[in-house]
């Protein structure tokens, strides 16, 4: 039988995966295609992706706070 509670998931994981696809495809590449790559080669470029992702996503939230900031009545 299954829950029918599901999981709840991290808000920005859409976003995450969104930008490690930027990355990949900026090389030609999709998750797909990264994967069939040797393990050691695939293990790199996938945390490469990953850091990238993670880059961007601070960069986004430090922005939304910024604005937050002048936008927030003295």
């Amino acid at each position: 039988m299954r829950s029918a509670i599901s999981p709840v998931e991290d808000p920005h994981a859409a976003l995450e995966r969104m930008l490690i696809d930027e990355f990949l495809g900026a090389r030609g590449l999709t998750r797909h295609s990264a994967s069939e790559l040797p393990a050691a080669e695939a293990t790199k470029l996938l945390s490469a992706a990953s850091e990238y992702a993670s880059l961007r996503l601070a960069e986004i939230e430090n922005r939304a706070h910024y604005v937050d900031e002048i936008h927030r009545p003295s």
